[in-house]
């Protein structure tokens, strides 16, 4: 049976334990995630949301193992299935820090999904990808500062204010600014976004 074959999907496995197997086994054995990544291009959706969901599972603990696989994943974000779209959002937001020629590539589809994206949740791992790929420093931390700065409009005020608060420790130039953007947010209903705007707040002192 090929690793494809084991996937929850095609088990009629619906507690995903299947699917949990096959992320040990491509941990213990990464090469076989280049079989995983020829489930993406199946015309089956819940292999294909199989597959990325694996690849996401796989980049929490091993990123490195995962980021060759990046341009096969931005080719999901237009795919009509839900899962399919925040799974793979999530697995490139995991590498973001590892993928900068994918990233700056995917920058203006990020901006554009804000607005036109019906899932929250992908919308969600938009944004943290932005503020995983600020890690990688100032000039990172630039390209991803305007983009941060319109999310805070939508629901993902409190992811936007975390990845600031990266932005403000890679590109000091920009702490008076967010100094003073944090401040709207210290009084937010949200407790999240209310804490998120504290730790930005204090740390542009």
């Amino acid at each position: 049976m090929s690793i494809l074959e084991q996937l929850s999907s095609q088990v009629g496995d619906r507690t995903e334990a299947a699917n949990r197997r096959v992320v040990a086994d491509c941990v213990e054995h990464p090469e076989l995630l280049q079989h995983i990544v020829q489930g993406l291009d199946s015309t089956d959706k819940g292999l294909v949301g199989d597959a990325a969901e694996v690849l996401t599972q796989v980049a929490e603990s091993h990123p490195a193992y995962v980021s060759p696989y990046a341009p096969a994943l931005v080719a999901l974000l237009n795919h009509k299935a839900t899962r399919v779209r925040w799974e793979a959002m999530h697995a490139l937001a995991l590498v973001a820090h590892l993928t900068p020629d994918v990233v700056v590539e995917l920058l203006p589809k990020l901006r554009e999904m804000q607005s036109v994206e019906t899932s929250t949740i992908v919308r969600d791992y938009a944004v943290e990808l932005l503020g995983n790929y600020a890690i990688r420093g100032e000039t990172a931390s630039t390209d991803v500062y305007p983009l941060l700065v319109e999310a805070l409009e939508g629901k993902q005020r409190s992811r936007a204010l975390q990845g600031l608060l990266v932005v403000a420790t890679h590109a000091p130039s920009f702490q008076a600014e967010l100094h003073q953007l944090a401040a709207r947010y210290l009084d937010d209903l949200k407790a999240g976004v209310k804490k998120a705007a504290i730790a930005l707040h204090k740390a542009t002192l």
